[in-house]
């Protein structure tokens, strides 16, 4: 902040909350009062702050450069006031992680004015390590929460905790899931469910390849029973997988393309039946709406 010149100032103790109001100001002498009410909030903060370690329920006068002092954390570096900010997650629960590398929430920036929020993310588990992609978001854009996860043979809760910061302005929140032993078995069923999709598309929808070999990133993303969860992770897009683990004709399939700097996909299909598609019978893919939010 640049400096500014002592100001006197006037606030009168309340005997009950030992908190105070201020009733005048001058910027020229302290013998003169200033018009009351007219002060900006930051001092106000401060002289409520000074006055709860009061003890003498008088009037007192303290000099603003002391009001300064305690104000200049909220202050921006090049003298504004910071723009409030706050976190986000998605989705609200977080599923079971086997060891990896794994997806495991996304995260968005809400604030108000410019500028880049950083973020990391700190994990409560021995031996894991989590990051945040990319590190740093506007307002409005996604960032991507991943764990690395060490081998285990016993189920182990863990949350993550993902720290916002911009101008000394700080923000958390908290992710929590369990991580369980396993390993990806479902790279192959997978990519052959995603490839009936992607013949069908034929390169019709942006972000999905034209073949499955193309597919990259490929990991599952929610350890569940009866549907199960994968997806594919290019430069710019998230491609996820979901299939009905039934006989036909109940073992249905949903494939969707999300942005990666976005919180939600844009585009979402439906295979009726996955094993009647891949045992060469006939099928339909149609158009859906896309899920409301990712799956974890």
């Amino acid at each position: 902040m640049s400096a500014r010149p002592p100001i006197w100032v006037w606030i009168v103790p309340e005997a009950e909350t030992k908190r105070a109001q201020i009733v005048g100001w001058d910027d020229r002498a302290p013998d003169r009062r200033g018009t009351a009410g007219v002060l900006g909030p930051w001092l106000a903060v401060a002289a409520d702050l000074i006055i709860e370690e009061e003890v003498a329920m008088k009037s007192i006068r303290v000099l603003c450069v002391l009001a300064l002092a305690a104000a200049s954390s909220a202050c921006g570096s090049d003298g504004s006031t910071p723009s409030e900010f706050t976190l986000s997650r998605s989705p609200q629960h977080v599923n079971r992680v086997i060891p990896g590398e794994r997806p495991l929430a996304l995260v968005t920036v809400t604030a108000q004015g410019e500028g880049e929020v950083e973020l990391t993310a700190t994990v409560s588990l021995d031996g894991a390590s989590a990051t945040v992609r990319p590190a740093s978001r506007p307002a409005g854009e996604a960032a991507e929460v991943w764990v690395e996860l060490p081998e285990t043979d016993t189920e182990a809760e863990f949350t993550v905790t993902v720290t916002g910061e911009r101008d000394g302005l700080e923000h958390k929140v908290d992710i929590t899931a369990t991580a369980v032993p396993g390993v990806d078995d479902l790279a192959d069923t997978a990519t052959q469910i995603a490839d009936v999709f992607l013949a069908e598309l034929d390169g019709s929808v942006d972000g999905l390849p034209a073949t499955a070999g193309e597919l990259i990133g490929g990991t599952p993303v929610a350890n569940l029973l009866v549907v199960t969860h994968y997806a594919w992770f290019t430069d710019d897009y998230e491609i996820g997988l979901a299939w009905h683990v039934m006989v036909a004709p109940d073992d249905w399939a949903e494939l969707y393309v999300r942005p990666r700097n976005e919180l939600t996909p844009t585009a979402a299909y439906k295979l009726d039946s996955w094993s009647t598609a891949l045992g060469g019978g006939e099928f339909t893919i149609t158009e859906i709406d896309p899920p409301v939010e990712v799956t974890r």
